[in-house]
């Protein structure tokens, strides 16, 4: 007697989910993106070489893809493994909040977390981030810390901060532990309103009798400015970064903008390529980062970055 076969929709069910890669094989694929070497990944897997390439081949295999092309440098991530990334991070972040719910109890995902940044910033990112990390620790309260001056984490004024400088710079001292969420351009901006009153500069960095909005407070693209301004009439000198935006977006004159952030104002528009470049840390003092609360909030605001700044 003939052996009846499977359903077509499980059999098709069960073709699929052979296809899915375990985060072991996806922990390995991270790992050889971020370090772009076998022989550099190995060292944090805790494996040697040989076996990290043998991974990488068994999971090109089972996806039935190249991940990586070799080059002499060492791999270059192909279109394929491109795609793959955002997926990749999202099973890294899950496995993240499985193992520490596993390891902790609701308790420990209650309470305030207090976060230092400046105006600009919080207004433009925090609120989206806020509304997911609401969604998934209700327990968790933040409160804001503002201001241009920078909170003293050592001193506990905050537990974490969310710090830009020049592209390049760490945040000091070095006994915080810092984090890398990405870079930002910053270039000059002039409202429709401004431009229809008076031309657009014809060099950006030259801005001889133009009305510019000045940020006082320390930011990547200072030394752009005290150049370009020289000349200028400083309408507005402000120590906010919000402040500075709110007065460009109204009409008072020329200024400078992190990228990203000027396109919260319709009528403002670029009239320059960037003129600096800024790097967003998040910055924790080393006591706080493994508390079950700050480590929930700290990974979720490196996650939600990316994808909301």
């Amino acid at each position: 007697m003939a052996k009846s076969s499977a359903p077509k929709g499980r059999s098709e069910r069960d073709a699929l989910h052979a296809k899915i890669p375990s985060w072991d094989d996806i922990r390995f694929f991270l790992a050889i993106h971020r370090a772009g070497s076998l022989s550099a990944a190995a060292g944090p897997l805790g494996v040697t070489q040989p076996t990290c390439g043998r991974r990488l081949e068994a999971l090109e295999a089972s996806l039935g893809v190249r991940l990586f092309d070799r080059v002499p440098s060492g791999l270059r991530i192909t279109t394929d493994g491109t795609a793959l990334v955002a997926s990749a991070h999202a099973m890294e972040q899950a496995a993240r909040e499985l193992a520490l719910r596993a390891s902790v109890n609701d308790r420990d995902l209650e309470g305030v977390v207090r976060i230092a940044t400046n105006e600009l910033f919080a207004c433009v990112f925090l609120p989206g981030a806020l509304v997911r990390l609401r969604a998934m620790y209700p327990g968790i309260h933040v409160e804001l810390v503002l201001g241009s001056s920078e909170a003293d984490l050592l001193g506990r004024e905050a537990d974490i901060a969310i710090r830009f400088r020049p592209e390049g710079f760490r945040p000091k001292p070095e006994v915080l532990v810092a984090r890398k969420l990405g870079d930002e351009p910053f270039a000059l901006f002039g409202s429709e309103g401004y431009l229809e009153r008076r031309l657009a500069p014809r060099d950006p960095a030259d801005l001889a009798g133009h009305d510019v909005v000045a940020y006082v407070g320390p930011q990547p693209a200072a030394a752009w400015c005290a150049a370009a301004f020289r000349s200028a009439n400083v309408v507005l000198a402000a120590p906010s970064m919000q402040v500075t935006a709110a007065a460009i977006a109204a009409d008072v004159g020329l200024g400078v903008l992190p990228v990203r952030a000027a396109r919260t104002y319709p009528r403002v528009r670029s009239l320059s390529p960037p003129v600096a470049r800024g790097t967003a840390w998040l910055v924790v003092h080393p006591d706080l980062r493994r508390v079950p609360r700050i480590r929930v909030v700290l990974d979720a605001l490196g996650e939600m970055f990316p994808a909301h700044w």
